[in-house]
């Protein structure tokens, strides 16, 4: 059922041309014209629209492997779920997906009507096209073909016919109006797995791929024949797409990874070949031409990036990195936006965005750090004995302390100045970090591989609601300083953005690394820092827009935590490979991390970082030494260290700074006063 599925072609840009009134209006009158397709008329081009501009670009998880895109000229999107059965939709220019809604099985392509009010989604093996009222999200009614597998669909521009492409029984011919089979074109005429299919904008003309046979057909409408055939040598045509100005056909080589262009004015003219990324096996997938003729984009399924082409150079201007297997690219009618399915499990949008010109993260503002607070003296440290493997630490501003316990499936309570322990409460499977909110009144604790993050009424010690993300395991979570974003770091699905108003997951940022350990986030400004332990690296996000501005390596590193001085001016990272505390001066954008060893010099030792309160001391907890080792923010001299004993990892902090609370995975909590 996969490998049908991928079969599926057709590029996104027929809505561009749906749209346009003078398209329609000359196709109309050229319907009943002598107009040859042997040598189609070209025209101009729609004015007043553009391209994206890609400075921004924001990655929207969703499951059921998202295939086709549609986008209507009012920017409803509409985005298929192959293996979900579903469709979702948005309403651009929000990137925020609706809830799933049926559409039949193994749903392929969708198009919607010029008019907007009608899309039509093809389910491939069930061989049926399902008819949704967008307003309502509804199917409400369906057509069947005769025989075969819809590979894809082809919809006129002026939207009264939808041709249904099969896979080795040609092509059926549908009246949207009645929803009845009005004609058809057999498999010996067309080719057999027809996968791609584009119209010409201001002739009756449309173009039909035979992927595995190397071909295109160009069909006449006025009566449905095939009138000619092109034949390219060793390729396997995945998809189709013309010009706006109708003056140049586009096609993607899926074997050889190659776009390939005819010039349409020019009676049998061959095809130019342009080598597309990799050149890999299974790569260029979907052609679509942008709103303002002057762009081509082309997906690709390895190299897991969108490549953008001049139209009429056919240079390669950019690159879109969507990792995964790109498949269907839609645009908005003005050109703004241009939307991209994954079937890995996101949705890519791609557009303008107002925060590019104003990169603040790359250096960051230094502000006062906060007043009247201070850091623990080191008086004293008492240890509470806690089982169930005591990992990850957090602290209210009125001194609740929560800590989890990763093999017990709970957390426990203390309140400050008590050390005391409430019994434990469940949170979940293999806790693993627990978050505050700025209110105190909310917990969040993520359960690694439940991929789960239960929210916790601090009032009761209850869970209330529970968040999932949909891929990998919950490493660890950031929440912003407003409290109203939480992060949740995977191993290797990036980063899942959480609102935690809603509890539901509204944006995914996949290129953060992998196995990502430590986050941190800027005091003055909008920016989250997140470590890749293995890659040794660390990932400047602006929260703004969720976009990745820098990253920063440190060879030989694995980067386990990170920490921002209270000031803003310093980031702090632990490499537990080598034991050591990075440090990175931040305002200045300097690349060069200062190195200072923490401990014994061995791997795996050194842990979590943290700052104190008053922004005066640097507190780097080990696992291999059993201590918390005390460093100056400033000048990094060591002042101090505290034998916790076993494998001290989380640390927190009280409000005032007084105390320290540092969880111990040998089965104690320390108190440092």
């Amino acid at each position: 059922m996969l490998r049908r599925l991928a079969l599926v072609g057709v590029p996104p840009l027929v809505f561009a041309a749906c749209n346009s009134p003078t398209a329609n209006d000359q196709l109309s009158s050229l319907l009943a014209s002598s107009a040859r397709c042997e040598r189609p008329p070209v025209g101009a081009a729609p004015s007043g629209r553009g391209h994206p501009a890609l400075s921004g670009h924001t990655t929207m998880p969703l499951a059921g492997m998202p295939f086709a895109v549609a986008v209507s000229g009012k920017g409803v999107v509409y985005i298929t779920q192959g293996l979900a059965g579903s469709v979702v939709r948005a309403d651009l220019p929000s990137t925020l997906l609706s809830a799933s809604f049926a559409v039949g099985d193994l749903p392929s392509q969708v198009r919607i009507h010029p008019n907007g009010r009608t899309a039509y989604v093809s389910n491939q093996d069930a061989r049926t096209v399902t008819y949704v009222d967008v307003a309502s999200n509804q199917a409400f009614a369906t057509v069947a073909v005769p025989a075969g597998s819809i590979l894809s669909t082809g919809l006129s521009l002026e939207g009264d016919r939808l041709y249904a492409l099969t896979d080795y029984f040609g092509i059926y011919v549908i009246n949207t109006d009645t929803r009845q089979l009005i004609d058809s074109i057999p498999a010996s005429a067309t080719g057999r797995l027809l996968t791609g299919v584009a119209f010409h904008p201001f002739a009756p003309c449309m173009y039909i791929a035979a992927r595995d046979e190397g071909t295109i057909s160009t069909v006449d409408l006025r009566n449905d024949s095939i009138i000619h055939t092109d034949t390219v040598t060793g390729a396997r045509i995945q998809n189709v797409a013309v010009s706006l100005d109708g003056g140049q056909l586009f096609a993607t080589d899926i074997q050889r990874s190659k776009l390939l262009v005819r010039d349409l004015e020019t009676e049998g003219s061959n095809f130019l070949e342009y080598a597309i990324g990799s050149g890999r096996v299974r790569n260029a997938f979907d052609v679509a031409v942008t709103p303002d003729n002057t762009q081509v984009y082309v997906s690709t399924l390895a190299d897991g990036k969108v490549y953008v082409l001049d139209r009429a150079t056919r240079a390669v201007l950019d690159s879109i990195v969507t990792g995964g297997s790109a498949r269907y690219i839609g645009f908005n009618r003005t050109g703004t936006h241009a939307v991209i399915a994954n079937e890995m499990g996101w949705v890519d949008f791609v557009y303008d965005d107002p925060y590019a010109a104003s990169p603040v993260c790359l250096k960051p503002p230094v502000g006062p750090a906060p007043r009247g607070l201070g850091h623990p003296g080191l008086a004293s440290v008492d240890s509470v004995a806690l089982d169930g493997t005591p990992f990850a630490v957090a602290v209210s501003p009125s001194g609740v302390v929560y800590v989890t316990q990763s093999l017990a499936a709970s957390a426990v309570r203390a309140d400050l100045p008590s050390a005391m322990f409430s019994a434990p409460f469940p949170v979940g499977y293999l806790p693993s970090q627990v978050r505050m909110s700025p209110d105190g009144r909310t917990a969040y604790v993520s359960n690694q591989d439940d991929g789960t993050v239960t929210f916790i009424n601090v009032a009761t010690n209850q869970a209330f609601g529970t968040a999932t993300v949909p891929g990998g395991s919950i490493l660890t979570t950031g929440l912003s300083p407003d409290g109203s974003r939480l992060y949740a770091l995977t191993d290797y699905y990036g980063v899942y953005v959480i609102e935690t108003g809603t509890r539901q997951v509204v944006a995914q940022i996949p290129a953060a690394g992998t196995i990502l350990a430590g986050v941190a986030f800027h005091p003055f400004a909008p920016c989250m820092y997140v470590a890749a332990r293995d890659e040794g690296t660390i990932r400047t996000v602006d929260l703004r827009n969720n976009r990745i501005v820098r990253t920063d390596a440190v060879r030989g590193a694995r980067i386990q935590n990170v920490a921002v001085s209270r000031d803003g001016s310093v980031l702090f990272a632990t490499d537990i490979e080598r034991s050591k505390l990075l440090v990175r001066d931040l305002p200045t954008g300097g690349a060069t991390f200062l190195e200072y060893s923490v401990g014994t010099p061995q791997r795996r030792n050194a842990f979590d970082v943290a700052v104190t309160p008053d922004n005066a001391q640097v507190y780097v907890s080990t696992l291999a030494d059993g201590k918390v080792y005390v460093f100056d923010r400033t000048t990094r001299v060591l002042r101090d260290s505290v034998r916790t004993g076993g494998n001290a990892r989380y640390i927190g902090f009280s409000a005032s700074g007084t105390l320290a609370i540092i969880a111990n995975e040998m089965g104690w909590v320390s108190f440092i006063h």
